[in-house]
Order: C-alpha cells, then sequence, then structure tokens
C-alpha cells in the first residue's frame, strides 16, 4: 500500500473551486427557460441601495435549494464558493439575513405573480417532450412539525409530534408526469379536506384548454371522502376514486359484498350504497385478502380488518371493473414519495421566518425548484432517470467537484478524471442548451 502524503502545505488562493460543479446543467436549463427574465417580469420590487437585484436572490435561493442546502443557515458555504457565484452571476453570495429581509418584502401579491409565472411556466412545458390528452390528479396534505413562533402555527393532527403545532399544507400532483400543479400553506388546525374544493377549482384553472374534463381523474385517500367534495367532482363532470371511510354502513356493506375470487388469493366486489346525508347511492369497489404476516404492511393498506381478512374500499364513477379500479388507485402511493423528497431532499419542512408570508413565499419557492428539477429529469436526461429522485439526481450529475478556467478565451470546466456518467453529463448539457420552449413569456 502506498503512503499518504508525509509532507503537506497550504494555500488558500484558488477562487474558482467548487463542490456543485453539475449545477452548470441547471444553470444552462434555466437559461433556456428563461427563467431570470420570467421573474424579472413579475417580481416587481423596489430595489435597496447596496441590496441584491430581486432576481439574483431567488435565483440564488432556487439553486442552493436544487443544490440541497436544506437551511438558509447552511448557505453560508456558497458565500466562497466561486464556481457557483460565476453561475449565478454574482461576485458575493447572499447572508443568511439577506435572504430572509427579502422572503419578509414579498407581498402577497408579489407571491400570487411569482405563482402565475410558475404556472406559465408548466404550460410552456406541457406538450414536451409530448403532449398528453388526459391528467390524473393526487391530492393530499402534510403536517409540517415547527419549532418556534411562527405566525399561523396551530395545534392540530400531528401524527409524529403530539400536542406541537404546526403548518398543514394541501398538495397536488399530476401522476402522469409526476409534477406539482398546486399547493397551499395552511394553519396546522386546518382539516385534511378544509377548502378542498376551492383547491380544485385552482386546479382546474391551470389545465390547458386541449384537454377534456372527461378526460381527467382525481385520487385521493380517506381523508378526502366527503360527500360535497364527491358532488363537486361529479358536477365538474371528473372521473374519480377515493378511500372510504370506516362508516358502519360501509363495512357492513362491504362484509355483505358479492366477491370475486383471483388466482393469487386476493377478492374483488362492489356494491352501492347512499351514505348518511348523501344525496343519491354511489358505487363501491371493495377488495378483501388474507391479512399480511406484516402489521405495519397490514396498516398502510387497510381500511379495517374482520375475521383473517383486511378489507380495502374505495368509492368511484369510474366505468371500468372493480379490480381495474383498484389498479387504478394503487400508484397513487407516487404521491408519498413526492411528499417524502419535499421534505427530506428539498426543505419545505424547514420553515425560515416567524413571519407568514414570507413563509408562504419560501414554500411557493420550494415547489418552484421541484418543479425545476423535475423539468430537467424530463427534458434533459433518458427515461430511466424520470423515477429518480433529487438526492440520487444530485450524487450522479449535480453535487461533484469542479474547476473553473478560462483557457485561449473559453471558459473551461475542469471535472474528476474517473467520472463514471461523463457521458450522460455531456448529453445532458447539449439537450439543455439546444431545448426550446413552445409559447410567450
Amino acid at each position: 500500500m502506498r503512503k499518504g502524503l508525509q509532507t503537506l502545505t497550504f494555500s488558500f488562493d484558488e477562487p474558482h473551486l467548487t463542490h456543485f460543479g453539475g449545477m452548470v446543467l441547471m444553470q444552462r436549463f434555466c437559461k433556456c427557460l428563461k427563467l431570470r427574465r420570467r421573474l424579472q417580469r413579475s417580481v416587481r420590487l423596489r430595489h435597496v441601495h447596496g441590496e441584491y437585484q430581486p432576481t439574483d436572490v431567488i435565483m440564488a435561493l432556487l439553486f442552493a435549494i436544487i443544490a440541497g442546502l436544506r437551511r438558509l443557515n447552511k448557505t453560508e458555504v456558497l458565500q466562497y464558493n466561486g464556481t457557483f457565484l460565476s453561475l449565478l452571476g454574482l461576485t458575493q453570495f447572499p447572508e443568511q439575513s439577506t435572504l430572509r429581509r427579502f422572503l419578509k418584502r414579498l407581498s402577497p401579491a408579489t407571491i400570487r405573480r411569482i405563482v402565475r409565472m410558475h404556472d406559465q411556466l408548466r404550460r410552456d412545458l406541457f406538450a414536451l417532450p409530448h403532449p398528453s390528452s388526459s391528467l390524473i390528479f393526487d391530492i393530499d396534505s402534510v403536517v409540517l412539525t415547527l419549532y418556534g413562533r411562527q405566525q399561523g402555527a396551530r395545534v392540530g393532527y400531528n401524527p409524529k409530534k403530539h400536542g406541537r403545532r404546526s403548518y398543514h399544507p394541501l398538495l397536488c400532483f399530476e401522476a402522469s408526469r409526476q409534477e406539482f400543479w398546486h399547493g397551499s400553506l395552511r394553519p396546522g388546525n386546518a382539516a385534511s379536506n378544509s377548502g378542498v374544493i376551492a383547491f380544485l377549482h385552482r386546479c382546474l384553472e391551470k389545465i390547458p384548454s386541449t384537454i377534456a374534463r372527461s378526460r381527467i381523474r382525481v385520487r385521493a385517500d380517506a381523508g378526502y371522502f366527503s360527500g360535497k367534495f364527491i358532488q363537486s367532482l361529479e358536477k365538474q363532470g371528473l372521473g374519480y376514486v377515493i378511500v372510504a371511510r370506516e362508516y358502519r354502513g360501509i363495512k357492513q356493506h362491504a362484509h355483505a359484498a358479492r366477491f370475486h375470487k383471483l388466482h393469487f388469493g386476493w377478492e374483488v366486489g362492489e356494491f352501492r350504497y347512499t351514505p348518511t346525508h348523501w344525496e343519491k347511492p354511489h358505487r363501491f369497489v371493495v377488495v378483501r385478502r388474507p391479512l399480511p404476516d406484516d402489521p405495519v404492511e397490514a396498516k398502510q393498506l387497510t381500511l379495517f380488518t374482520f375475521k383473517r381478512y383486511a378489507y380495502s374500499v374505495l368509492v368511484t364513477n369510474l366505468d371500468m371493473g372493480p379490480w381495474r379500479v383498484w389498479r387504478f388507485y394503487s400508484p397513487r402511493a407516487t404521491i408519498e414519495k413526492n411528499i417524502r423528497e419535499l421534505l427530506y431532499d428539498l426543505p419545505m419542512g424547514k420553515i425560515p421566518t416567524t413571519d407568514w408570508v414570507a413563509n408562504v413565499a419560501f414554500f411557493h419557492l420550494v415547489l418552484l425548484a421541484f418543479d425545476l428539477a423535475h423539468w430537467f429529469k424530463r427534458l434533459c436526461l433518458p427515461p430511466e432517470y424520470l423515477n429518480a429522485t433529487l438526492e440520487t439526481l444530485r450524487t450522479d450529475l449535480l453535487v461533484i467537484p469542479a474547476r473553473l478556467t478560462r483557457q485561449a478565451g473559453r471558459n473551461v470546466l475542469h471535472l474528476p478524471r474517473d467520472y463514471h456518467h461523463r457521458d450522460l453529463f455531456v448529453r445532458a448539457f447539449q439537450r439543455a442548451s439546444r431545448l426550446r420552449i413552445p409559447g410567450k413569456m
């Protein structure tokens, strides 16, 4: 074995080293999206002398979030990261106090303009790489536990930190493309389905005119099992599959349903039933299966148990067989992956200020960063990366050592000699550079 270095001296004079060499891919992608220009048209704040331009601060926040810095007080590492600053076009990265002060300057009207810019960008990218003729909306909520004195923090349902104050945002993702669609930050005491009807209307407003309402379907868990919500879905002409709640009448009808046995031991059936305060009978699909040996798995997949079976009950208006209804609903678990990514790979759970409006602004910037990373995967990387997590994207492409130099009048980014993904890296950069976005800004 070779000996390690025996003597070593230090020289702190290299201005263009970085841990985040692969962020040049995101920089080139955002440049082709004309993101900076879009933000300039959306964020019209009075520039304070001596401070950063508002667009520069937002771009700095977005790049820091995508790079994996999960707290504002961790961004100080970027203040001496020369290549990262060169990508942003900054001479210095904003301090955490500057970032927080900027978030507090954003008004509700400015936040709405940022959200509209995000929506317009989604519409412009919708037909790439190929148009879609249908949409599947997955709706869910998540508890963000808080530890300070944040405005809007309330004590509500909190499965992990009982009695702790929280926020309870409502989120919608489009399943076929796995992109974020709409979100709303709410106080922690909001029920899962609080405001869900108005929330759904906002989701529908963002749908391209080329997609008929009959081609839109909604999936949700038992937290959204409500006669008013389902009536609203039907009035809108939408298809839906929603998990039923454990009500006595539903359990009785589920036990009495006529089941058809499948070859792998599961059984499916259906019944029609009018829950209390509902206007008319609806179709319910029942799936029952032998109780799993793993109690955790049994809890996750089961509405209730009876004797040796675990039962799941879904209410639907889809015109398909019971087993196909179940198969259509099952992939909704993808939304759990998206929410975990927002919590653990992105800083949605790391609320940065005590001010409600500032936290709403941060919430929407995190969701914009989520979509930017997703669009990059969809438009610049091979299909096998579409389901990759942001952490995988960072490990393979974004967080790699690099050094920026200038040779013969050209900028040269030096990357590791034995880098395994060099061909993928070059192809992604070329695709990002050639990207052409339809539509008007």
